[in-house]
Order: C-alpha cells, then structure tokens, then sequence
C-alpha cells in the first residue's frame, strides 16, 4: 500500500480569524502537534475512517427521506362513493327530487358528501315543519372507499377523513413536522450534552418504533401521536448524525462531505418510492418502511464519537482511544504509546473551553454570533418553506403520483452535483447569494405565468428550475450552520436551524390556499425568502477553507469577520483616533 504520510496538507486560508497571527507553520511530527485541528490534519480528512463515516451519514438520510416524503401516499385521497344518507327513517314526499350538484360550484366529491332534496312548498312542512324551505340536504353518514383506484388503503381511508373530515387529512403530517420541529432542537441540545452517536442511536430506536407502531395504530389520535413522535425521532437522528459527519474531516473536504451525505436523500426518494408502488397499503407501507429503517443500526453502533466533541467536552481518554482508532484505520501513527489529547488541549485553549449551561441563550449572548445565528435561523426558515412549497406543487401536475415524485428527484442529482463542485472552488458567502437569488427570481417568474394555460409548459419549466436552484441553497444552508457553529453548541446551532426549517415547512402546506385570493400569490410569497437572504448574506462571515470554531470565543471571533462587522469595527477605530466623519 502506498504511504500517504508526505501527503501534501490542504492550504489553510491565511485570513481565518482562528489562526493567530503569529503562529508559525507548524511542525507535522506526530510529537510536535500544537493543537487538535493538528491533530486531525495529520489524521486525514479524506482517508478510510472518514470516508465511512460519510458513507454512512449518506445511508442515514436514505431513511429519513423515505419517511419524511412518506405523507404523498400514506396521506392521499382515495375514491368513495356514500353508502349512506341517514334516509332510512325519513319518508320524503313523491315530488320531492334529488339533486346532488345543485350548487352549479359543487364538485364530484361534494355529490358524495351530501345529497339534497327538491320538494314543493306545499310538502316540506313535513320534513322540516318550515314553510320558506324547498330544499332539504342529509349529510353523508358512511362511505365506502374503491380499492380499484391507485391506492388501495390510506390513513384517508381507514380513518374516514372525507367531507366533513375532510381537513383532517393532512393533520398527520402536519403533527409529524411539529415533532420534527422539536425533534431537532431537542435532541440537538441532547447530543451537545451526551454525545452524537448516542444521541443518533437513541433517536434511531425513537424512528423505529414509532414508524411501526403508527403502521398497527387502530385510533386516529393514537396515529397522529406516533406521527408526531416519528417526527421527532428523524429531527433528531439528522441533526445528530449531521454533525457526525460534519466533524469527522478537515476544512479541504468539509464542502464535499456536507453537500455528499444528502445524495441519500435522494436514494431514499427513489426506494420510498418504489416500495410504495408495490405495496398501495398505508398500514403495509409503514411496518416496511421502519423494518428497513432496522439496517441503520449496526453502521451507528459501529462508528466512533466526534473526537472533536471528546476533547471540547474535555473527555480526553475517550478522545485519544478515538483518534488512535483514526489513526489505525487511516493508516497513519500518531507517535508513541503516552500520546495525549489533554496535554495538546493545554496548548490550545479553545479546545478546553469550559463553557457551561448549553441552551439556545448560548448562541444569542454575545453581539456578532447573535446576528449571524439570527440570519441562519432565515436561511433555513425560507429556504425550507420554498423546497417543500415547490415539492406539494408537483401534486398538481396530473398523472401518476410515483412518475411526478421521481421526476422530482431526478432533478437533485444535477442540483446536489453542481452544489457540491460550486462549495468546492466558490466562497460560501457567493454562493449563497447566487443559489437564493436565482432560487426567488424563478420562483417569481413561475408565479407571473400562472393565468395562462398555453403557458403552462414554461410555468413548469421555471418551478424546476427554482427547486434546481432551491435544493443547492437547502444544502448549502445545512453545510454553511454545521461550518459556522462553534463545537460546543454546534449541533444546538445546526437543530435550532432545523427547526426553523421545520416551521418553513409546516407553513408551506398553508401558503398554496392563498391562491383562492390571487394565483400568483403563493409562489410570490416563496420567492420573497430567498431574495431576503441574498441582502441578509452581505453580513454572514466567510467559512469555506477555515478550521471550525471550537469555543463560544472562536465563534465570536469569525462572526466578526463579516463585512458588515469589519466595517463597523473600522469606523468605530476612526471615531476613536479622531478620523473626522463617518460616512453612514
């Protein structure tokens, strides 16, 4: 096997504000590290361990997708016709006659909702006892549902959610998005505290469960209990193996490794999809989707904790047994037998941080990461909110349910490569203003052509060409948190973002009605997000090719590297050495 000990490093920008200024180039020795970043460069960030690591991050987000898109068959409308009007104890007069559409609005559906009666005058005094009525409506009481149609059994279905119920039928996902909410923060602040692998393995059996459970659940609010529960569970398993993944390499592959491990999303689109197909039984479609979610156990128990989270929690015997296993696995030695991660914490202070009392109020204390969190928690708020907005909208295209939801992902794979090349060789903070301000000019152009129906195909055209460039900022947004975050509350920092996402999300599934006031509205509101964070962008710092910020200190510090923040700081040293006027 080659030696890759004279590997060459990746360069280090010179202006990262966690290089101080006077540190001279290190020496590689194994017994002269200076720092733990040292550390893990020698290390590698793209060797064996590191690559299985992002292997299995990818395999983790196969699942979450699978479930998380779930809702497009567990929760679809089935055909039914109403077996019953509650008219066997009600004697009608002969005259009267049935109309079932006599609201010239009523739809198909609404014909099996109710049925109405037309009788004169003369006779509705026995139905109702009122001479001003001719007409009597009776309510649907029982229905029976086709299981010729595409799906033969859904939560719509089984619970009755048609007619009058009818707007209960989306309440599932929309309990799964809160628990998906919470989940993140939750468990985000949980793995900052114990750990991400426990952390990913706890949440993992959380999915497990529930997924299972909501497959057997006989009661409508015992269903949507588990679904909120699930929810739960796959917020937390993503921000928890997120940051996993994210801490496992080295600023030179952090982009690739970042962007890489969503591509699983996808893969679970498709296998969600396919298993969906051949299974048209929600309760079936659930038990198989949490027995294949089964197959992500063994590859968590397997992987090592953050070595980064180790030292920052100042757990340096588990840390060293974790970097000697790095370095067994990728092949390099980390010098004698008496290598210790405490004595080179020592060197760094960062690393030892001491910071206590991990909370959301962490990331809001101090001036700068303030801002910066603030901005992220908008990125992920609008960026999710437009993703799934576009997503529901495919719905509307007509046509096989499973077709229209591969097309849909198909088009990630081009997006997520040009996102993951773009990361590679673009500043952060340039390509998120080009992915938002693309993702809102089409957005804005898709809402312009609806009215039209011969321009239907170019309406179609630019919402896939906003969900291209939507899905590049949803990844980039989730690289640039995990980048931005100091170490000790970067997993609360990427799980508070995610749950602003999850918000996104839930108000998406609300926006498209607005459409029934004016029909460019809702892909109008989706575009305004995104054009607010190409202004917003302006005040973030740069990460791309920095170290990641270990203690609270260290995230202040790059927050104030931000344009916005540099400028204030220069004007405030003018005022100071009496530079004359400032220009505002």
């Amino acid at each position: 096997m080659q030696d890759n000990s004279n590997e060459k490093e990746p360069s280090r920008d010179v202006s990262d504000p966690l290089v101080d200024e006077n540190e001279q180039k290190r020496d590689d020795k194994p017994s002269n590290f200076k720092d733990i970043e040292a550390v893990l460069d020698h290390l590698g960030g793209a060797g064996r361990y590191n690559l299985l690591v992002l292997a299995a991050a990818a395999f983790f987000n196969v699942f979450t997708g699978m479930i998380t898109l779930s809702a497009n068959f567990t929760s679809a409308g089935v055909p039914f016709n109403c077996s019953d009007f509650g008219l066997d104890n009600v004697t009608l007069p002969a005259d009267c006659q049935s109309s079932a559409a006599t609201n010239a609005s009523s739809t198909a559906i609404d014909s099996q909702c109710s049925v109405t009666f037309n009788c004169s005058s003369a006779m509705t005094e026995k139905l109702d006892k009122s001479d001003s009525l001719k007409l009597r409506t009776f309510d649907c009481q029982a229905y029976e549902f086709s299981e010729t149609g595409m799906f033969l059994e859904t939560a719509v279905s089984r619970f009755g959610l048609v007619c009058q119920r009818a707007w209960m039928s989306n309440l599932a996902t929309t309990f799964y998005f809160v628990g998906f909410l919470f989940g993140c923060s939750v468990y985000g602040a949980l793995a900052d505290r114990f750990g991400r692998q426990k952390m990913a393995l706890v949440s993992l059996i959380n999915i497990i469960v529930c997924t299972i459970a909501a497959s057997q659940a006989p009661l409508l609010w015992l269903y949507w209990s588990l679904q909120l529960l699930t929810g739960l569970g796959i917020g937390g398993f993503m921000s928890s193996t997120f940051s996993l993944a994210l801490e496992s390499t080295t600023p030179a592959y952090r982009n690739i490794w970042g962007m890489g491990l969503h591509n699983g999303w996808t893969i679970g689109i498709y296998l969600g999809t396919l298993i969906a197909y051949f299974e048209r039984r929600y309760n079936f479609l659930l038990l198989y989707y949490g027995l294949t979610v089964l197959a992500a156990i063994p590859p968590v128990l397997l992987l090592s904790e953050s070595p980064r989270w180790l030292v920052s929690t100042r757990r340096y015997k588990q840390a060293d047994s974790v970097l000697q296993r790095i370095a067994r696995i990728n092949r390099r030695s980390l010098g004698d037998d008496n290598f210790s991660s405490e004595t080179i914490a020592l060197r760094d202070k960062s690393a030892s941080t001491g910071d206590e009392g991990i909370s959301v109020l962490q990331l809001l204390k101090q001036p700068n990461m303030r801002l910066v969190t603030c901005i992220v928690w908008v990125m992920f708020f609008n960026v999710s909110m437009a993703y799934y907005g576009i997503w529901l909208a495919m719905g509307n295209l007509g046509g096989s349910i499973y077709r229209n939801q591969l097309i849909a992902a198909t088009i990630e794979i081009p997006s997520r490569l040009l996102g993951m090349l773009a990361s590679y060789r673009i500043n952060r903070r340039v390509t998120i203003i080009v992915t938002y301000g693309c993702a809102g000019v089409c957005l804005a152009a898709t809402a312009f052509l609806f009215g039209e129906s011969h321009l239907s195909v170019a309406r179609i055209s630019t919402a896939m060409t906003g969900k291209f460039w939507v899905l590049i900022a949803f990844d980039l947004t989730w690289l640039y948190s995990a980048e931005v975050f100091p170490t000790v509350v970067r997993s609360l920092g990427v799980g508070t973002g995610s749950t602003f996402a999850r918000a996104g999300a839930m108000i998406s599934t609300l926006v498209p009605g607005l459409g029934v006031f004016w029909r460019p509205l809702p892909f109008l509101i989706f575009s305004i997000g995104p054009l607010l964070v190409v202004l917003l962008a302006l005040a973030v710092p740069e990460t791309r090719g920095r170290r990641l910020p270990n203690s609270m200190e260290d995230g202040e510090r790059l927050a104030k590297t931000s344009r916005c923040c540099r400028r204030r700081r220069q004007q405030a040293q003018d005022i100071s050495d009496g530079g004359g006027d400032i220009e505002l």
